[in-house]
């Protein structure tokens, strides 16, 4: 069963990104309780309690748990000077080989650095930092001051090949090692329901409380990714591929990112596009599928048949969906979005089928990294809501030029990931590939057509000179942008 409760995110300068706290636990209730309800008898049944969130957050509480000022989240951008700084002292190089991570201002490290500089007080008043789950997990059992590995490992504080808080980085940050929480294994019992918590959201005090893992961990494992050389994608507004390593291999290259995964034994390696299913919903409102009155889901429906309406290759127009810059494996904040061989006699179905295309080229650019820095054997799984568009998953298969499995639950794989974990702490299942046959079962596959798939291969290698053609354009153009008013799109990253 699920239930859902939303909370605020505030945006008080452009790009900062903060949440209050006590909205988590307060949604966290009220799920609790209307799954409660609505499931009185599955509710005798529970066994134990897992959790997964958002990662590289920076929350400080006191000895208490109360927080001391808003969590700040993982979109917040606003640590960039506090980045370069960082970058500075380590290396970029060193950085990324302790952490597995580029420096950057989406990490936990150079939050507390931004803090450091501007709110000493709170910082120096904070017993801990925390991350969304482990607050919540405070909140529920009492026990305060403890993470896991995969949280943990998307901080820019972990040394991942040691699996310990990195001197050297929070040295370089100026922040004190005694802020960070102690790291145990995601499979962990931490603690019991409380009666006070009990109370709160309705489920049996003493029931126990399993550590779990931040979001990203939690649905690879979810999406049944727990072998080596398994791999997925994700195919949501932001989306990524990963691959499960059994070894600590980061890139030399740094066109990827690493962390952990719930199993102490494995990696994640994995590429992010930044702009996957959101030019999607650029291209829909920009070209109007539908009258104002049609719903989003119609909407998409009807670009879905524009997109299918055109050939493969899309007559030889091609979409860089860099919309709001892109993440791996450019890591260019500057890059913006461009159609390629543009004519007149283009349509709107070449528009739209361009634009999925780009996007799935995006991808296979952070597959084919990924499969020169890790062994990807198999079909790729897939989830996310963009899998349900008949038309992407058979332009994705195709662009990979692998065999597509998407899950039967596409939305849904973060929450099994958690499952998986308290049912492997507590026993319930002997091990996290038992758990994922249980909890994760597959859809039918989806087979490439070979001809597309040939149109395919031509298309990516012209796909991938375009970037390297205009970076210096896309540098020059942010200078043309700061001496014009400016980048409408800034104030979202």
């Amino acid at each position: 069963a699920s239930a859902f409760a939303a909370y605020a995110t505030t945006y008080p300068r452009p790009g900062w990104a903060e949440q209050d706290p006590e909205a988590w636990w307060q949604s966290v209730c009220r799920s609790t309780r209307q799954i409660l309800a609505e499931n009185p008898e599955a509710a005798a049944r529970l066994a134990a309690i897992g959790f997964s969130a958002m990662m590289n957050g920076c929350l400080l509480v006191d000895g208490a748990g109360r927080p001391l000022r808003p969590a700040i989240i993982h979109a917040d951008v606003r640590s960039a000077a506090q980045s370069e700084r960082i970058a500075a002292v380590v290396g970029e190089e060193r950085a990324y080989r302790i952490t597995g991570n580029r420096v950057a201002p989406y990490f936990t490290l150079e939050k507390l650095a931004w803090l450091a500089d501007h709110d000493p007080d709170a910082l120096r008043r904070a017993r801990w930092c925390v991350q969304t789950k482990d607050y919540v997990e405070g909140r529920l059992t009492g026990v305060w001051g403890v993470t896991d590995p995969s949280d943990a490992s998307l901080t820019g504080a972990f040394d991942m090949e040691h699996g310990a808080w990195s001197g050297e980085m929070l040295d370089a940050a100026s922040i004190r090692a005694g802020l960070l929480p102690e790291v145990r294994p995601s499979m962990s019992v931490i603690g019991a329901v409380s009666e006070d918590a009990a109370r709160e959201t309705g489920l049996r005090a003493g029931l126990p409380v399993v550590l779990g893992g931040g979001d990203g961990a939690c649905a690879t494992a979810g999406a049944g990714v727990v072998t080596a050389g398994d791999a997925y994608h994700y195919l949501g507004g932001t989306s990524w591929v990963a691959a499960i390593c059994g070894a600590y291999r980061p890139d030399p290259e740094r066109r990827l990112s690493l962390f952990c995964a719930l199993d102490p034994e494995r990696f994640v390696l994995y590429g992010t596009v930044q702009s996957a299913g959101s030019s999607v919903d650029w291209l829909r409102q920009a070209i109007g599928t539908g009258s104002p009155e049609t719903d989003a889901e119609e909407s998409h429906a009807a670009l879905e048949r524009l997109a299918a309406s055109a050939p493969p290759g899309s007559h030889g127009l091609f979409f860089l969906p860099y919309l709001a810059g892109e993440r791996s494996p450019i890591w260019d904040s500057a890059a913006r979005g461009a159609f390629i061989g543009l004519t007149a006699a283009h349509t709107r179905a070449d528009l739209a089928r361009a634009v999925f295309e780009g996007v799935a080229y995006a991808l296979n650019s952070n597959l084919t990294a990924l499969a020169s820095a890790a062994d990807v054997l198999g079909p790729i799984r897939a989830l996310g809501g963009g899998m349900r568009m008949a038309v992407w998953r058979s332009i994705l298969s195709a662009v990979y030029n692998r065999p597509l499995r998407p899950l039967q639950r596409l939305a849904e794989a973060t929450a099994c990931g958690a499952a998986m974990a308290a049912a492997t702490a507590i026993g319930l299942c002997p091990n996290l590939a038992d758990a994922a046959e249980r909890f994760a079962p597959l859809g039918d596959e989806e087979v490439p057509d070979r001809a597309a798939a040939a149109v395919y291969a031509r298309g990516f290698t012209f796909y991938q000179s375009l970037y390297p053609a205009l970076a210096d354009r896309f540098a020059a153009l942010a200078a043309l942008r700061n001496h014009s008013g400016g980048d409408p799109g800034a104030a979202g990253r």
